[in-house]
C-alpha cells in the first residue's frame, strides 16, 4: 500500500483517481473534474491516493483553508473494489500524526443522516468518523451548496482529530464555514442560502 500526493493532471494515477470520484459522489455534492484539475494545478486543493498493485484504490483532496488551523477534507473516497480493507482508515491514522504535528485540524463535511435517504450508509459514515477520533459539532446546521441543480444537501461537520478541549469557539466555525463557502464555492458572506444557518452559531459549540 502506498501514500502518494498527484500535481500531474495529466498523468494515468489522475485519471484513476478521478474515476473513483465520479463513482463514489452524486452530481449534486462533486464538483467537475476541471475544476478539480485547475486546483490541483494552483496548488489550492491537495490530491493524495493510495496505490496497491499499480492500481489507484483512493482519493483524498485536502483544501488548506488560508491563515486557518483548519484543513477542509472536500472529499475522500475508496475504489468500490477495494472497501472494507482499512484503507481510508490507514490514511486517516497517517494523516493524524501529521496534522498532530503541526496543531492542525481536518473539518469534515458529513452528509446528516436525519435528512433525506440512504440513513444507513450516512451513520455508518458518522460513526466511522467518529470511531478514528473525529468528533462532531454538536448544534451547527450546515448546507452544501447545490453544486449540480438546486437542492443544498443538509451536513453536520466534524473536526478530526481529537480537538485539545471540549469545546469550540462559535465565531471560529463561523468564519471557517463563511471561508469555505467563499473559497471553494464561490460564495460570499451575503449568499442567500449562506444566511439562513450561518447566523445561527452560538458562542459556543459543543464536540459530541
Amino acid at each position: 500500500m502506498e501514500f502518494k500526493e498527484i500535481n500531474e493532471i495529466d498523468s494515468n494515477e489522475f485519471a484513476e483517481a478521478m474515476e473513483i470520484y465520479l463513482e463514489a459522489f452524486p452530481a449534486n455534492e462533486r464538483q467537475s473534474v476541471p475544476t478539480i484539475s485547475e486546483r490541483v494545478t494552483q496548488g489550492l486543493s491537495k490530491l493524495s491516493v493510495v496505490s496497491l498493485n499499480n492500481e489507484i484504490t483512493f482519493l483524498a483532496l485536502l483544501w488548506p483553508l488560508k491563515n486557518t488551523d483548519f484543513i477542509l477534507l472536500d472529499y475522500m473516497a475508496t475504489k468500490s473494489t477495494h472497501r472494507d480493507k482499512g484503507i481510508a482508515s490507514t490514511f486517516l491514522m497517517k494523516v493524524r500524526s501529521k496534522l498532530m504535528t503541526i496543531e492542525k485540524h481536518l473539518i469534515l463535511e458529513v452528509e446528516n443522516p436525519t435528512f433525506g435517504d440512504r440513513t444507513e450508509e450516512k451513520e455508518r459514515r458518522v460513526r466511522f468518523y467518529k470511531r478514528h477520533g473525529a468528533r462532531e459539532l454538536e448544534g451547527v446546521r450546515y448546507l452544501l451548496p447545490p453544486l449540480d441543480g438546486k437542492t443544498p444537501t443538509e451536513m453536520i461537520l466534524m473536526v478530526f482529530p481529537e480537538y485539545k478541549d471540549e469545546k469550540i469557539s462559535g465565531p471560529t466555525i463561523k468564519n471557517v464555514i463563511i471561508q469555505i463557502y467563499r473559497e471553494l464555492y464561490n460564495r460570499q458572506e451575503d449568499d442567500a442560502l449562506l444566511g439562513t444557518f450561518v447566523h445561527e452559531i452560538g458562542d459556543t459549540i459543543n464536540l459530541v
